[in-house]
């Protein structure tokens, strides 16, 4: 694995299974676009799989807004819950480009699999993960009924999200929920960032080391780790705010480059 663009590494023993050194790597800003672009390119080299869970993606947007479609507040929480389980969903994702970079076939069968090698920190993580997402969703209640309930309540449905959004009511609650978002979303980001593709390219490696790694390659990578945060969500937003079409190619993609992302912050060494 090349890091021509390192600026610094740092070795990390702390936690990590017998006879392995966890290597991370400072990288630069204008790495973001290799990523990107080294995202097309997996897109290109697994066609069909990169199809599935983008339609995957698309499906489930499309079927959380059809069933939040009553309750504009609903709807944009719904997004919000995608962020969440994005990670997961990308995990196929992930193990195409791993077997791409291997110089193997993509298997969209195999993908559906891969989490099996590490089920039970996968499980742990999504727990964890499932834990702050609901603390976020009582407090986006306690918002709402902070923006005046009532007047929630009597927001014209049948104009949808833009009705919601045009009223005193829902602007007030759009403030309070994207500021507590902000706060929320940067902690799932800087626990996240390389937990899943880390324990999937090592299945000795659980999922509070993995979070502890994420959390040390943020701060690292500060600067680029919030360029690389904000493009990912100005894309993801792209894709969810098209009902979930966009999604079809931004979902593959963010999912291949975060997967290149993650090989340019850390390395996995065995011990001699």
């Amino acid at each position: 694995m090349a890091h021509d663009n390192t600026v610094h590494s740092h070795q990390h023993q702390t936690d990590m299974p017998k006879g392995e050194t966890m290597i991370s790597h400072e990288v630069q800003l204008n790495q973001i676009g290799d990523w990107l672009r080294k995202g097309w390119q997996d897109i290109a080299h697994a066609p069909l799989g990169s199809l599935f869970y983008g339609l995957l993606s698309m499906l489930l947007i499309m079927l959380t807004m059809a069933f939040f479609e009553g309750s504009p507040p609903l709807m944009l929480i719904a997004g919000a819950v995608f962020i969440f389980i994005m990670p997961f969903l990308a995990m196929g994702l992930y193990f195409i480009a791993y077997r791409l970079e291997k110089g193997l076939s993509p298997s969209v069968i195999r993908s559906l699999f891969a989490w099996r090698g590490n089920g039970s920190n996968i499980a742990l993580f999504a727990l964890t993960l499932g834990g702050i997402l609901s603390f976020w969703l009582m407090m986006a209640i306690v918002i709402a009924g902070g923006a005046r309930a009532e007047a929630l309540l009597i927001v014209d449905t049948s104009e949808g999200v833009l009705g919601f959004l045009t009223s005193e009511a829902g602007l007030v609650f759009l403030g309070g929920f994207f500021l507590q978002g902000v706060v929320v979303l940067a902690l799932v980001f800087t626990i996240s960032v390389v937990t899943m593709p880390l324990m999937l390219r090592d299945e000795k490696v659980s999922f509070i080391p993995a979070m502890i790694m994420s959390y040390k390659v943020t701060m690292e990578n500060k600067a680029v780790m919030a360029v690389w945060a904000i493009v990912l969500a100005v894309l993801a937003s792209v894709g969810i705010a098209t009902m979930g079409l966009g999604l079809v190619v931004i979902m593959p993609l963010l999912a291949y480059a975060s997967w290149h992302a993650f090989n340019d912050l850390v390395d996995i060494r065995q011990e001699s």
